[in-house]
């Protein structure tokens, strides 16, 4: 294991590793506690169930900046900026109560044609991930409108029928102690 720089005290690093709050923060404390202590990469690593390259990089980061280099800077990362500014969102929204200039419904690519011609903005309407919004459909959902689509029917289904059933089966299945409304 790498020398450990003199920032803190064994003592100092124990009581950090001990009190952090931050998972991060207490398990890089703590592999460099235990580096301090004279611990190989390998035990460090079996202790905080990280690897071996994970703990020398740890340590080599602490040495070279220090203690403040151990927090988790996820923490102050505000990410990317909007796609709209607030008044191109309110804009949008106030768009979006009103039928869509051909009429019909509100659909992705109605949006993002409004968009580019009124905003002059080019929004994406491909996701890269199923539970990733793109920025046209997060303003729809704002605005309350859901996916609309009927429920697929069999090919080979008999409405009829299935009428009929929805009928009978109403009068058949009661729980217990229900009155019959007819």
């Amino acid at each position: 294991m790498p020398q450990v720089a003199r920032h803190l005290t064994l003592r100092e690093l124990e009581r950090r590793y001990k009190k952090a709050k931050d998972p991060v923060e207490k398990t890089r404390f703590q592999a460099v506690y235990h580096a301090a202590k004279g611990l190989s990469a390998k035990e460090i690593a079996r202790i905080t169930l990280q690897t071996p390259r994970w703990v020398h990089a740890t340590v080599r980061r602490y040495n070279l900046l220090g203690p403040e280099a151990l927090r988790d800077g996820r923490h102050n990362n505000p990410g990317a900026r909007p796609k709209l500014t607030p008044e191109e969102t309110l804009k949008v929204l106030q768009a979006l109560e009103g039928p869509p200039p051909d009429g019909g419904l509100w659909t992705g690519p109605k949006l993002q044609r409004w968009v580019a011609e009124h905003l002059g903005k080019r929004l994406s309407l491909v996701t890269s991930g199923a539970r990733i919004l793109t920025p046209i459909y997060r303003l729809l959902h704002e605005a309350g409108f859901a996916l609309r689509v009927p429920r697929p029917v069999h090919r080979k289904a008999e409405r009829e029928a299935q009428e009929a059933f929805k009928k009978n089966s109403a009068k058949r299945w009661r729980r217990p102690g229900q009155r019959d409304e007819g």
